[in-house]
């Protein structure tokens, strides 16, 4: 579970889960049930492929045999209510055939409920509910992980920008991680010098500062948003192939390739800009560029 799920009240949870279905089946094809008036019977959302979703969100901290017992009192309840309220349910749904009902939920902690789903599913299909298929009929337990798109999309939505305030680098600390980390503090003065000739020192240190920076910005990102932290991992992926395949095209390579190598990262990692704040995308261009030079095998040829 991301910190940022972690973070979230059960309200807000639902909140959040009504943003990122609602982005996953597209506003035509999804519904949510107002509750205000009389309760929603059971049904918090629905989809017109006919799927019925329920949200929970348990109290954190708790043992797994008391986390059994609540997820299976939630889903008995609730199923229960699709029954005892089967005739204001039908009027709602309308000629929409339920095949599926989930349970949203920010962990899916134990195999035994796997089991439990599926006495439950044969459970409801015994009552011969009117508007459920019952030769499809599923009982699920899911997590915001079955919609990384949509769970992205809500996440942006609700954060309204991902804002991971970025390391202040000092000298000590430069000096600190060159001592300790050496091969990669030698790949850093190779390649500077081959790319930026008498600028290199100024160029050595803005490296190893945006590495430091960056390496600890993604560590955060990727403990806090996975899912985002992915994306942008494939994002840089795509881009250091396109360097290496320009470079083969290039008689030397010197600053104007480092300008066009953060120019092109400014570019691929726009894309996500929709999830975080200008000042952390802008740090991705440099960053990355610092990590392929302090990281990554490949060379480059020295200017002629």
């Amino acid at each position: 579970m991301s910190g940022f799920i972690e973070n979230l009240s059960p309200k807000e949870w639902e909140n959040f889960c009504e943003v990122m279905l609602r982005q996953h089946y597209g506003a035509k094809n999804f519904y949510t049930v107002p509750d205000q008036d009389g309760g929603d019977h059971g049904l918090e959302f629905y989809t017109a492929d006919g799927t019925i979703f329920q949200c929970y969100y348990p109290e954190k901290g708790i043992e797994m045999a008391v986390y059994k017992k609540r997820i299976q009192k939630k889903i008995n309840d609730d199923l229960k209510k699709l029954k005892d309220n089967e005739q204001e349910i039908l009027k709602i749904l309308d000629d929409i055939k339920i095949n599926q009902w989930i349970l949203l939920t920010p962990e899916f902690k134990s195999k035994d409920l796997l089991v439990y789903c599926n006495k439950k599913k044969k459970e409801t299909i015994s009552k011969n509910i009117c508007y459920i298929d019952n030769a499809s009929f599923k009982v699920k337990i899911e997590t915001a992980a079955s919609y990384p798109a949509g769970k992205l999309y809500a996440q942006g939505v609700y954060n309204s920008s991902i804002n991971i305030p970025l390391l202040t680098i000092s000298e000590d600390l430069k000096n600190n991680w060159l001592s300790s980390h050496s091969e990669f503090s030698s790949n850093i003065v190779r390649k500077s010098s081959k790319l930026m000739g008498a600028q290199s020192e100024d160029f050595q240190s803005t490296v190893v500062s945006k590495y430091i920076q960056i390496d600890k910005f993604l560590e955060q990102l990727r403990d806090d948003h996975p899912d985002l932290h992915a994306l942008i991992e494939d994002s840089a992926r795509a881009q250091l192939e396109s360097i290496k395949e320009n470079s083969l095209f290039r008689s030397s390579l010197d600053s104007d390739f480092v300008k066009t190598i953060v120019d092109n990262n400014k570019s691929a990692f726009f894309k996500h800009s929709k999830f975080m704040s200008d000042t952390n995308v802008q740090s991705l261009s440099f960053g990355y560029l610092s990590k392929w030079i302090a990281e990554c095998y490949m060379d480059f040829k020295k200017n002629e």
